[in-house]
């Protein structure tokens, strides 16, 4: 029986048995190479065994559960070399448990975001040569780069790496990090894992190596303003992390631009060969900043990846809730979103950049008010409806009650990115409650189809209203429709109430990210503002009350 065989009856037994999960890890020792299907089957066997510990404990037979703990250990061992989330798993096993990194954030990082996983499929594919991480802070990236470090100071120690930060400081840490995880055999696993024996250290230039002395280091640690030259190379990765420092320098689109130029003319020029793979983590802060202008020149190709995990989903919920106090809740979440202008909160905590300059709506330059409509003096109730079908793009509906005094008060908002199934229920609903006398929607991409639908189920509830629907000219942009009608939006009032609801809360959201002079991801929040003000100035006939004389 070949070893080929002898792995593949192995799986054929009843693994919930002991004695075959250490039979089948036998089996996978004896294996000349290791590939993914032996992997796999050594993290599922690694996942049961700890079940069955947890199980075996809860129902007071301890003893028991120690075999299977044990065995869930050396599976963790044996498939650490070839896979990073294993790899973090074993290196950490005799760790104390609230010392721990990676297991009480591995539910979210690896079972909700894949980010191991993906880690892992750049490091093996040999045709990817770029992967970029961001994520909020506090949400583990710093320590994770330091485990990655020492995987690929342990799986390639005859390569040449570099790691590259914006600080001595940062960089010194690092260092110690990372030499603690190789050499410390008490608190860490590695050298359970991989058997190079001890790397050479040198404090004074931040190396690590298993190479020849005179060559290259393994592993070189180096600060972005320090010098390279002589020192360190990169035949196999090149890590950054965190190019720009801070919200001072992402503003400063001068300081942005010498970074890039140092980063490409001064860090790439390190590389020995065409393939050395780029791993670059940090804050997406700019539309000119590292992540971005490697995104805009590279994406959609293959080749290169991008990982940018925000705080929050879209109804407000955590992207990293962790088993550990180190975590960010709901409502921390929120917290900092009320405390955080919308500029900085969507940069550092959501990772979608925005340039400050060309901002046309913020806080500051748009009325408040709490909810309660005034008293007295209503002119009309209207609404417009930007439609969308999905797939990312959002309906966007307004609803507008108009005073005598000229005043705009945008009391109920649908905004929403889900399909028609879902969109047009609430479409309706909020026509009948806010009770809307006139409502256009705009006719391009199926709208004027959209509109016919809502006709026919408001008339099924017994509703009648005046629907009309236009497509949006063809001779104006968007963005010159939005910057036409900026001064009158701008005088409208919006509602600062908590009942206001999530959608309207992310409408504003949008309205403050548009940008005159920027890509605006979503710009359906002013463009629909904008039609409502086209629609109120231009599109709607008025009834003038006045004294018959005789």
């Amino acid at each position: 029986m070949t070893k080929a065989e002898m792995f593949k009856a192995a799986l054929e037994k009843d693994l919930t048995k002991h004695e075959n999960a250490e039979l089948l890890l036998e089996v996978l020792k004896v294996q000349e190479e290791k590939n993914k299907p032996m992997v796999n089957a050594a993290k599922k066997q690694y996942e049961y065994c700890m079940e069955q510990t947890a199980v075996l404990a809860r129902s007071g037979n301890a003893k028991q559960g120690v075999s299977w703990y044990e065995t869930a250990h050396k599976f963790a061992i044996w498939s650490a070399t070839e896979d990073f989330d294993m790899y973090m798993i074993a290196s950490e096993w005799n760790r104390e448990p609230r010392a721990r990194f990676w297991l009480p954030r591995r539910d979210v990082l690896e079972g909700k975001h894949r980010v191991a996983s993906r880690i892992q499929e750049f490091i093996d594919d040999d045709k990817a040569l770029y992967l970029s991480l961001s994520t909020p802070p506090g949400a583990g990236k710093s320590t994770l780069i330091k485990f990655l470090l020492s995987y690929i100071a342990g799986k390639f120690p005859q390569s040449a790496n570099m790691y590259i930060s914006y600080s001595d400081g940062m960089s010194k840490m690092m260092y110690d990090s990372v030499s603690a995880m190789l050499t410390d055999t008490a608190e860490y696993g590695h050298n359970d894992i991989f058997s190079n024996g001890s790397p050479a250290l040198s404090a004074e230039y931040s190396t690590i190596s298993y190479r020849r002395k005179g060559d290259f280091p393994t592993i070189g640690i180096i600060s972005l303003g320090g010098s390279v030259t002589g020192r360190t190379r990169a035949n196999k990765f090149m890590v950054t992390d965190d190019l720009v420092k801070n919200a001072e320098v992402a503003r400063n689109p001068q300081r942005l631009e010498t970074l890039w130029q140092d980063y490409r003319d001064t860090l790439t020029t390190r590389q020995i060969g065409d393939n050395v793979k780029q791993i670059m983590l940090g804050t997406i802060w700019s539309l000119h900043d590292p992540i971005s202008k490697m995104k805009t020149e590279h994406e959609g190709d293959p080749r290169y990846r991008f990982i940018a995990i925000p705080v929050c989903d879209e109804d407000g919920h955590s992207n990293f809730e962790y088993k550990c106090a180190d975590n960010y809740t709901d409502k921390k979440i929120q917290d900092i979103k009320e405390n955080s202008d919308p500029v900085t909160f969507s940069c550092l905590y959501m990772q979608t950049p925005i340039e400050r300059e060309g901002l046309v709506f913020s806080e500051d330059n748009v009325n408040w008010y709490n909810g309660i409509l005034p008293e007295g003096g209503l002119l009309r109730k209207i609404a417009v409806c930007d439609v969308a079908w999905g797939g990312g793009d959002f309906l966007s509906m307004p609803f507008a009650y108009i005073y005598s005094d000229g005043s705009i008060y945008i009391h109920s908002i649908v905004y929403n990115n889900k399909d028609k199934n879902v969109t047009q229920p609430l479409v309706a609903d909020q026509i009948i409650k806010n009770k809307s006398e006139q409502i256009r929607f705009e006719a391009n991409n199926g709208g004027d189809s959209y509109a016919e639908n809502i006709d026919n189920e408001l008339r099924n509830r017994g509703v009648r209203t005046n629907i009309t629907w236009k497509k949006a000219p063809t001779n104006q942009s968007k963005i010159g429709r939005i910057m036409q009608y900026a001064p009158d939006i701008k005088k409208m009032y919006f509602r600062n109430d908590k009942e206001r609801g999530a959608e309207y809360g992310k409408f504003l959201e949008d309205l403050f990210r548009f940008n005159q002079n920027g890509k605006n991801i979503h710009d359906d929040a002013p463009d629909s503002l904008a039609q409502l003000c086209d629609f109120w100035f231009n599109g709607t006939a008025t009834v003038e009350v006045i004294q018959r004389f005789v």
